[in-house]
């Protein structure tokens, strides 16, 4: 944190009648847009609540009767995105990364949806990584997330940050260890929507899964940068949020297989994630998954399945998930 807040703003209530600008979240598209304000909590330290409004329809948002896992997952990197241009002074021009995300659900009734937009309040404690002349270079952050005043999930991550000559020296160097292996790659199927817990077409992310073992099964990941979430603008990589939908609709898919329940309705309710590498847009992903038994998940009271997913390129792995998931 940069100073002390005013009084006042310490004091203003969270609005909800429009949106912060589109460029502090990395988004192209306003609709794309969920925060609408942001303070500092008063009397603690690097701590804000930020408000975000989750639309009762969305293009990922299938299940109507709840927030769609991935748009809760996008209101986090838009409030870390938000504090770190707005109160650690961190340039809007530069790129940045998730380097972790952790998120474990308190309450899943906290997620349906209603009669209405829904009113969020994120409280984030963050702990700015700088360099010796003071510059951030990363942050930290934890917090709660709530929906409509009742606590939905508790998380943690990490988010770096790149001067565009930064940035693009560590582009180079990556796509210079792939030379070589790097170019057009084949139109695949994809899978059936009900195989992997969606309905559209439209927002399945793999191929169908190939069953490899007595617990595992693998898939391709598909990126379609037509797409108007996952591809809100262009970029030189696939982004983790589709990495992120490509290892739920294995795990959905996975579990559904070797299990036999519905890949329609399992919810995420944990999520482990650490990206290693940029994963490559024109270089074949795969994705990898191991599902592990049953285990009581005693706060939620209820049966959940892990499940673990790589995502690999060229033998390498650029990001690895741990779900549960639950009916």
């Amino acid at each position: 944190m940069t100073g002390p807040a005013p009084q006042d703003q310490l004091r203003s209530p969270l609005r909800y009648d429009s949106t912060v600008p589109r460029a502090t979240v990395h988004r192209a598209a306003i609709a794309e847009v969920f925060l609408t304000d942001a303070r500092p909590v008063p009397d603690r330290p690097e701590t804000y609540e930020v408000a975000a409004q989750l639309p009762r329809a969305h293009i990922m948002s299938e299940l109507s009767e709840t927030h769609d896992f991935l748009l809760l997952v996008e209101v986090l990197r838009q409030g870390g995105l938000y504090l770190a241009h707005t109160y650690e002074k961190v340039g809007l021009s530069e790129a940045f990364i998730f380097r972790d995300l952790h998120i474990q659900m308190l309450d899943l009734s906290a997620v349906r949806t209603g009669d209405r937009p829904a009113r969020v309040v994120c409280t984030f404690t963050v702990v700015p990584r700088r360099k010796r002349n003071g510059r951030v270079q990363a942050i930290d952050f934890s917090g709660v997330l709530a929906v409509e005043g009742k606590d939905a999930l508790r998380f943690s991550g990490g988010l770096a940050f790149f001067n565009r000559k930064v940035y693009q020296t560590l582009r180079d160097r990556r796509r210079a260890a792939l030379d070589g292996v790097l170019g057009m790659l084949p139109v695949r199927v994809a899978a059936d929507p009900t195989a992997v817990g969606r309905r559209h077409p439209y927002n399945v992310v793999i191929t169908q899964p190939v069953v490899t073992g007595p617990s595992t099964l693998t898939a391709t990941v598909l990126s379609d940068t037509s797409h108007p979430h996952l591809f809100d603008h262009q970029l030189d990589h696939v982004p983790g949020n589709l990495l992120m939908e490509a290892a739920r609709q294995l795990a959905a898919a996975s579990v559904s297989s070797l299990h036999s329940i519905s890949a329609h309705g399992l919810r995420v309710t944990a999520l482990d994630v650490s990206f290693q590498e940029f994963a490559e847009l024109d270089l074949r992903a795969e994705a990898r998954a191991r599902v592990e038994q049953f285990r009581l998940d005693e706060s939620l009271g209820m049966l959940v399945v892990p499940v673990t997913v790589d995502i690999v390129q060229q033998d390498s792995v650029a990001a690895s998930f741990r779900l549960e998931v639950a009916q």
